[in-house]
């Protein structure tokens, strides 16, 4: 019996993954990768009629949740802080299957710190250390800085040996021509069939394509308010998060009493409450657009600690 570990990633949390780590200001970022393990055996006979197992680990990532700020779960020793981990995931604790960090660094490997940080991670969640992912983001700027190159490695801990594991993308790593081997639908999915109870033997396929078409376009109406909603409030809390950090910015230099430099942050302070008044009305307006014209079956995509939302859609 064989056992092989690949790491499928959806289109959503792919292009999710993307955007969380370009809009990310910071030198680095760490957050939590979120999924399930889903277990596959293929039995096949030989010519000599032995029967051979080929087990197969699918590590199926659905969405990711980044931390606010660097360092937010660990110290400089790399000792993790569970209480603050808890805190942080709520809900989403047990749909936790790895943790990435991103840096926007070419010769970036993996540090004793972070295999401290990793080992600690695997305990505290109770998880087979050869399903728990490590993700290794990296972004590589030219020297003009016209291009931006992404790249993902995912590694798992094997043997006492950090391996990288294949990464599969849907309809995008995978050729036409290739046959796809059908996989389990999400629960919200297999919960709308079982509500809708069509009797296959005497409903035509016409009638029930467009019953669960009516009935998954139903669904994502009922939570495209929930999501604005969710946008909503968490633009809110960036922009007084950005009020807080410069009114202790602000205090900072008041207690220097340096008065050429506290000129010079006035006006800083001014430009920087107007764009992000600006940037704010612009997204509610974005926010607003989007649940008046897309709210009739095609939804909206959130971010954020919201990502329990996105993964009703799917």
């Amino acid at each position: 019996m064989s056992t092989q570990a690949n790491v499928t990633l959806s289109g959503p949390a792919f292009s999710f993954l993307l955007f969380e780590t370009s809009k990310c200001s910071l030198f680095q970022q760490e957050g939590f990768l979120l999924g399930e393990v889903v277990h596959k055996e293929t039995k096949t006979i030989t010519d000599n009629d032995q029967q051979q197992v080929n087990v197969t680990d699918n590590i199926k990532l659905h969405s990711v949740l980044p931390c606010p700020e660097s360092h937010y779960f660990y110290n400089k020793a790399g000792k993790i802080n569970k209480n603050q981990i808890q805190e942080f995931l709520g809900n989403q604790f047990d749909k936790v299957i790895g943790w990435y960090k991103f840096q926007r660094v070419s010769n970036y490997r993996l540090s004793v710190r972070d295999k401290a940080i990793h080992k600690q991670l695997i305990n505290f969640f109770e998880a087979q250390p050869e399903l728990f992912l490590y993700g290794m983001l990296i972004n590589e700027v030219s020297d003009n800085r016209s291009t931006h190159t992404f790249s993902q490695r995912f590694f798992r801990y094997n043997r006492s040996t950090y391996e990288q594991t294949v990464i599969r993308i849907p309809n995008l790593s995978e050729p036409k021509t290739s046959y796809k081997h059908p996989e389990p639908t999400s629960e919200t999915f297999s919960k709308i069939l079982q509500d809708l109870k069509i009797d296959r033997k005497t409903t035509q396929d016409l009638v029930v394509i467009n019953k669960i078409q009516n009935a998954v376009h139903k669904h994502i109406d009922n939570i495209v308010g929930e999501l604005a909603e969710a946008e909503t409030e968490m633009f809110e809390l960036e922009e007084e998060l950005r009020h807080l950090q410069i009114e202790r910015r602000l205090k900072r230099l008041n207690s220097q009493d340096d008065s050429d430099e506290h000129i010079s942050f006035e006006n800083e302070l001014e430009e920087t409450q107007a764009s992000t008044s600006n940037c704010m009305r612009a997204k509610a307006e974005k926010v607003t657009n989007t649940v008046r014209g897309r709210g009739r079956g095609r939804g909206v995509r959130g971010r954020g600690r919201r990502s329990s939302k996105i993964d009703g859609i799917v």
